[in-house]
């Protein structure tokens, strides 16, 4: 696979909506419909458009398609959506619903257009899905249009609590029961069960955060099925053209135990990408930059993309202004992605789509987004190669996220993601670069700091490792777990802090104020805190109600740093200067920023966003400003020589920069 040496910008044009094509009113009626749209969407900046092809689509339309496509030199990203399965299926099949844990089936009604709209294993879906990437495949395969292929899209087990209880999923469960223990006895012994054999085992029904318990191991057997089905539609196509990259699309990595989404498999497929819908506020920043920080850990050296990117209006936070979508295509093509595909395209030839995006309008192409979306899309060709081959600075500052860390935090109901999100804010608001660590630690971390968003994900080796790491020079932020008091207390004891009594106020954001170490105030903690009895090391910053420890400073001189409260999902919930101060006076001075940037006032520093790309072609650097105001900025990349810029409202400019000589 050779590296993309341009850019992709490009549009979902959805026909035919699979499994919902037969709304004739919203699709394009054919090749006339066809050409009309694709040269509006060639005129608007976008070289690939992103089909997805249903169980009741016609190839011949599609072929249609692709080679107007080919004419107009528009690529195509060649995906499915096989979760819509049409209502006439599911009365040809009324076994195939899916079933939560209630046993509630789905959907409820022909109008429940939520999916997965099928059980992932039942025969006839599976067999029509299958033969569906086959035909495509072999008849497509060499068609100059097709780029690559996406087997499918937002990947999800359903709607409901905990599907899939659905027989034919059960009788799968059953044969994966029996490949992986020796008899039905062993599995008993293992998880407190007493059947008689294995045709007779029954999942449980009641969830349970234990990490070992045998509701984890039935939901982990759920998140395979998902991964199976998704990997068996990979398998299809690089069957019949090896030589073709697929992947499919991950949209939310935080509740495996509910969603099933594994983005550890993500080392399997030809690209890596990811849906993300942020808007364009103070916390598109670190939602959008953690989402693709942690993509890009899980990919290693493969491209990744966002093949569906911020559609509107569903929702008032969704872009469909031309100015937020100036400022948030910047932000993603900062973070060195190789592809974007906007969702989307309105076919307007057969009447107004009712799920109209706001790209155009009915019976009308031009918008303000639009028109807005063409000026963007020319500004950034210019520097295209730059951010195609490019890559950013290699980052000092990890967060340990492992699959094992996150399944235990699933399990808990931790609010992994807001802990997550926040800590990386904090960081990128003092002009840090930050990645993952999604890998079990088992030597020191190539960074300088280690964040630990839940220290119950640590194995007893990790924390070894990274006792010695602080030994040796590096710094570790651990964060309690703030779920109970016995969960603090456990992980207490790893910590030396003795608890005594966890508060969790009853509102929807409250908290408590800080001083620093000089008894000036220092911030807020909102939601959870704990108190001690004792702890080792030294007390960094105190609460002002009862002058009791905030934050802790431990470890080998002082590199551990023990937050009292949950310090990231605290920062997300505020996103106040206070708490950047006081991680920034025990962060040590040699640890550069990676970015400076004077002129913006510390209230605001949460709006502005400043990133570098570098490449053979260069260096490029973005400032993103998602504020009302227009300021003048020097913005400083470690090792680079300042650049002065002028930001305009709700907006993004981009610069060269140049190492210092």
């Amino acid at each position: 696979m050779s590296e993309r040496r341009t850019l992709s910008i490009g549009i979902h044009y959805e026909y035919p909506f699979g499994g919902m094509a037969k709304r004739p009113e919203w699709l394009p009626a054919g090749p006339a419909d066809y050409r009309r749209d694709l040269a509006m969407i060639k005129d608007t900046g976008f070289d690939s458009i992103r089909i997805r092809i249903g169980l009741d689509s016609d190839l011949d339309d599609v072929g249609d398609l692709l080679d107007i496509c080919h004419e107009l030199d528009i690529q195509v990203l060649y995906g499915f959506a096989t979760f819509y399965v049409h209502n006439d299926f599911i009365e040809e099949f009324p076994d195939c619903k899916s079933l939560d844990r209630h046993g509630v089936a789905y959907p409820l009604h022909p109008h429940d257009y939520r999916w997965q709209r099928c059980c992932l294993n039942h025969p006839a879906y599976r067999q029509r899905r299958n033969q569906l990437l086959t035909d495509s495949v072999i008849r497509f395969r060499d068609h100059p249009a097709v780029g690559d292929w996406d087997v499918h899209n937002e990947p999800h087990l359903g709607p409901g609590e905990y599907p899939c209880y659905n027989p034919h999923t059960l009788a799968v469960y059953r044969s994966y029961c029996e490949d992986r223990f020796a008899s039905v006895q062993d599995m008993n012994e293992r998880f407190g069960l007493a059947h008689s054999e294995f045709s007779a085992i029954e999942p449980p029904r009641e969830p349970d955060e234990s990490s070992s318990s045998y509701w984890r191991f039935w939901r982990e057997f759920m998140s395979w099925v998902l991964s199976d089905f998704l990997l068996e539609g990979v398998r299809i196509i690089n069957e019949h053209a090896p030589q073709i990259r697929a992947s499919f699309n991950f949209t939310y990595p935080w509740t495996p135990n509910r969603t099933g989404q594994d983005w550890w498999v993500t080392s399997r497929l030809g690209y890596a990408s990811t849906s993300l819908y942020r808007g364009s506020d103070e916390r598109t920043a670190s939602s959008a930059g953690a989402s693709l920080a942690l993509l890009k850990a899980l990919a290693g050296d493969m491209e990744t993309w966002v093949t569906e990117f911020q559609g509107g209006p569903f929702r008032q936070d969704y872009l469909w202004r031309g100015y937020q979508l100036e400022a948030e295509i910047n932000q993603v093509f900062s973070h060195a992605i190789r592809a974007l595909y906007i969702y989307r395209w309105d076919p307007l030839m057969a009447g107004a789509e009712p799920w109209i995006n706001g790209m155009i309008d009915v019976g009308n192409y031009d918008t303000e987004r639009r028109l807005r979306t063409r000026d963007v899309i020319a500004e950034l060709r210019p520097d295209q190669q730059i951010v195609a081959t490019g890559h950013n600075v290699r980052a000092r500052i990890g967060i340990h996220l492992t699959r094992e860390s996150l399944w235990k935090a699933s399990l808990a109901n931790i609010p992994l993601n807001e802990l997550t999100t926040g800590l990386y804010a904090l960081f990128l608001d003092l002009g840090f670069e930050v990645t993952f660590l999604t890998e079990p630690i088992t030597a020191a971390p190539d960074v300088a700091l280690v964040c630990v968003p839940y220290v119950q994900g640590l194995t007893d080796a990790e924390w070894q490792v990274l006792q010695d790491y602080m030994q040796a020079g590096g710094h570790v932020i651990a964060e309690l777990p703030m779920n109970s008091l016995a969960a603090c207390q456990e992980a207490g004891n790893r910590l030396q802090l003795d608890c005594r009594e966890w508060i969790r106020p009853i509102y929807f954001i409250a908290g408590w104020s800080m001083n620093d170490a000089q008894q000036e105030f220092g911030g807020f903690a909102f939601h959870d805190r704990v108190l001690l009895h004792r702890f080792a090391g030294e007390s960094f910053a105190t609460y002002r109600d009862n002058d009791e420890p905030a934050l802790i400073v431990s470890g080998p001189e002082g590199r551990l740093l023990i937050p009292t409260f949950a310090m990231g999902r605290s920062y997300v919930s505020s996103f106040h200067y206070g708490l950047r101060h006081l991680l920034r006076s025990w962060l040590p001075s040699a640890l550069e920023p990676d970015i400076v940037v004077q002129g913006v006032p510390d209230e605001y520093r949460t709006l502005l966003e400043a990133r570098i790309v570098e490449s053979e072609e260069g260096t490029l650097l973005f400032v993103i400003n998602r504020s009302g105001y227009a300021w003048e900025v020097t913005v400083t990349p470690r090792g680079y020589e300042a650049a002065t810029v002028q930001l305009p409202t709700h907006g993004a400019v981009r610069t060269r920069v140049h190492r210092k000589a």
